[in-house]
């Protein structure tokens, strides 16, 4: 790419130390002063520079050098010693306040030598037709007692140069080092403009590839691609280009190190189909089982698939086995292929009978499979027979039996009840199914596939235990799947039928608040630390309005925030940071209540019966009706006393001396609602009667209230 005009860069200007700054460019800079107005400054500053020959350190003159700023560009040409400069260019604008700052300005240098090559008439002597190189002004001033800093700026830059009389020769070959025809090879400069492709070529029928017309003295790379860009490579490192200082016709000629290609795909290989899958049921007739991969296997004496067991090969490490009932069970021969590209193997095994099982184990083999690029295969997750041991059925006479119908029984007694994140023992349960000789039970985790996990139950019922109901996750400590079952009939000769429904097991307990622990922290500042029975999810976790503070009396609460301490290890808890007003402590009584709107990792919401903390037990009640020391009370009087905060339950107690030593009287739970007691039978006319009252909530019981009497007329 040419460039004959490059725009000013003014990366910033500093404004350290000073109150306000006026970026306007169009502004010059102003001194501010409370007592009078002084003159206007517009800073300046001068490039200087030197363009010369970096192998001969010749001046270079004519040289036409371009700078750009506010909108126009300045040219000048380079003189006989190479030299030139650029004065009064502007140094940045800005607002001085007060005192002095210290800011530096970015400009951009072209060199043009189009008008010198034209003049040159040996080609081998001539340059690129354009350079350009970043100088940067410090704005701070040289002239002594120059407080202002906007004169005697000064920045400098050096153009070192080179001929275009360097020829580069070289070969690119693949990795039997046989010639490579029609491959990219791309030029890159790594002195004076790294990174900047110089060249490109293609190479010829024997692989070879010529630059002409390089600078002398530069250091480049040399890099290769195949034409389908299958296969890529460079020379060992990147070298420098000798000066050539003979000027004559001849240029200099440069025989770079052969680059060899090799495999550019960085992605491991891997088993993207087998047929037939895992657990099919096949007819035993010309079988061909088939594993195709993502990417060419590498031709190595190990793959080799002719030379039969006992050689070292993939034949010794794939293994075909009989697991029927008709015979004895044990090993099957095979024969093993490769396609032309080596994309598939097939495994042809020989002598099957129909009403068999058989398997196929090819893990010891993939692992030594590799790829162009030296990449071994490995396991794909979503195919079962890769990396694990595929199965499969072939069809014979018996009938094959129907899909049976699977439940799950919940037997909290028996210890099969409903399961949280950690999961746990789960039984299960199915219908008989004709022509079934026994069962298989399959179970999926998460996405994964569904494995068989128990063979040949003879019984119509299984148990297994699902394992936690969590997995970790980068964005959150934890995260929910499920775990899923299905039961499969075996016939006579062991050919499965159709899966029955799915069962899914999931996290379906609620999760429960456990326990609350209030810390003072600061002047009137709390946080309650709240410890749940389960993993929470996040977002609803750290919303304060999910968490409601009831009782609070004359206390005032505001709600801060909340975080969720869930990543702590099998500690899941929420801290709510709360402050408080009309009081320097909790309030007998309080208790915290989470919303429904709060659910777990399954999104199970909050259990409504665990959802409250009483963090204290009430505060002792106040005795009403009728007054202290009253007489003449009728027998059907009736006795009242205040609300105590928080109170979920009262108590009252009567007895004839005030030490309560013998109480006639003692009834409990009465409900929060009801603040009175009437008709208490047994009390005897013309008698002094001592009574108090007791609040209760789930922390526990307040004190009793104060002892007051009453006389019966």
């Amino acid at each position: 790419m040419r460039f004959n005009r490059f725009t000013l860069l003014i990366l910033g200007i500093l404004c350290t130390y000073l109150v306000g700054c006026d970026k306007d460019d169009n502004n010059p800079v102003v001194v501010e002063s409370s007592k009078s107005s002084l003159p206007t400054y517009e800073p300046k500053g001068t490039i200087t520079g030197l363009i010369k020959d970096a192998c001969t350190n010749q001046a270079i003159k004519g040289a036409v050098l371009s700078l750009s700023y506010s909108g126009s560009v300045r040219s000048v040409k380079s003189d006989d010693a190479g030299q030139f400069s650029f004065d009064n260019v502007p140094a940045g604008q800005f607002k001085v306040i007060n005192g002095s700052t210290v800011a530096t300005g970015t400009y951009t240098v072209t060199a043009s030598l189009v008008d010198y090559n034209k003049s040159v008439t040996d080609t081998t002597k001539r340059y690129r037709d354009y350079y350009y190189s970043t100088v940067t002004i410090t704005f701070t001033s040289l002239v002594p007692g120059d407080s202002l800093g906007v004169s005697g700026l000064v920045g400098s830059v050096i153009f070192n140069i080179s001929q275009l009389n360097t020829t580069i020769v070289g070969q690119v070959v693949d990795k039997d080092m046989k010639p490579v025809a029609n491959a990219r090879v791309f030029l890159y400069d790594q002195s004076i403009t790294p990174g900047v492709i110089l060249k490109q070529a293609l190479t010829d029928e024997k692989g070879r590839y010529k630059f002409s017309g390089v600078d002398n003295g530069i250091t480049v790379n040399i890099l290769a691609q195949s034409s389908d860009a299958k296969y890529e490579g460079s020379i060992p490192a990147p070298f420098n280009i000798p000066c050539n200082l003979i000027y004559d016709s001849l240029r200099a000629f440069v025989n770079a190190e052969r680059i060899q290609l090799r495999w550019a795909n960085n992605v491991a290989p891997y088993v993207i189909n087998i047929s037939p899958q895992n657990n099919a049921d096949v007819s035993p007739t010309n079988l061909i089982i088939t594993y195709t991969f993502s990417a060419p296997i590498k031709q190595t004496p190990y793959t080799r698939t002719d030379l039969g067991k006992g050689h070292g090969t993939i034949v010794d490490d794939i293994v075909v086995s009989y697991n029927g009932m008709k015979k004895t069970d044990g090993v099957v021969s095979a024969q093993l292929a490769w396609n032309s590209t080596m994309t598939e193997l097939t495994i042809q095994p020989a002598g099957l009978v129909g009403s068999a099982r058989y398997s196929v184990d090819v893990r010891t083999a993939l692992p030594k499979l590799q790829d162009e690029a030296g990449l071994a295969v490995v396991n794909n997750a979503s195919i079962v027979g890769d990396f694990e041991v595929l199965n499969f059925t072939t069809t014979g006479a018996s009938p094959i039996p129907a899909a049976p119908v699977l439940k799950r029984i919940i037997a909290p007694t028996l210890n099969f009840g409903n399961l949280d994140f950690s999961g746990g023992v789960v039984r299960l349960e199915w219908n008989a199914v004709e022509h079934a000789r026994s069962y298989n039970l399959y179970r999926q985790i998460g996405d994964g596939p569904f494995e068989r996990i128990h063979e040949n139950v003879f019984s119509l019922y299984d148990t297994n235990n699902t394992g936690p109901l969590v997995f970790p996750k980068t964005t959150q400590p934890l995260w929910a799947h499920t775990v899923k079952y299905q039961v499969r009939a075996v016939s006579k000769d062991l050919v499965e039928g159709p899966a029955s429904n799915t069962i899914t097991i999931s996290d379906n307990v609620q999760p429960a608040l456990i326990t609350v622990q209030a810390t003072a922290f600061g002047t009137q500042r709390y946080q309650l630390r709240m410890q749940f029975s389960e993993p929470l999810k996040l977002e609803p976790s750290e919303n304060i309005a999910n968490y409601l503070i009831e009782n609070t009396d004359t206390v005032q609460f505001t709600k801060e925030n909340a975080v969720y301490l869930g990543h702590n290890a099998g500690i899941y808890e929420v801290a709510l940071t709360v402050s408080i007003t009309n009081g320097n402590t909790l309030p007998d009584g309080l208790s915290i209540r989470v919303s429904s709107s709060v659910v777990d990792l399954a999104g199970n919401a909050m259990d409504d019966t665990l959802n409250t903390y009483e963090f204290s037990p009430p505060p002792a009640p106040r005795l009403q009706s009728p007054a202290n020391n009253a007489t003449g009370i009728a027998s059907n009087a009736i006795l009242t006393w205040r609300s105590a905060n928080g109170a979920k339950s009262y108590r009252v107690q009567i007895s004839k001396d005030v030490g309560f030593i013998t109480i006639i009287y003692d009834k409990e739970n009465i409900s929060s609602t009801s603040l009175s007691l009437s008709s208490v039978s047994g009390l005897v006319s013309g008698t002094t009667y001592y009574w108090r009252v007791q609040a209760s909530n789930s922390a526990g019981s307040s004190a009793y209230s104060t002892i007051w009497s009453f006389t019966l007329q």
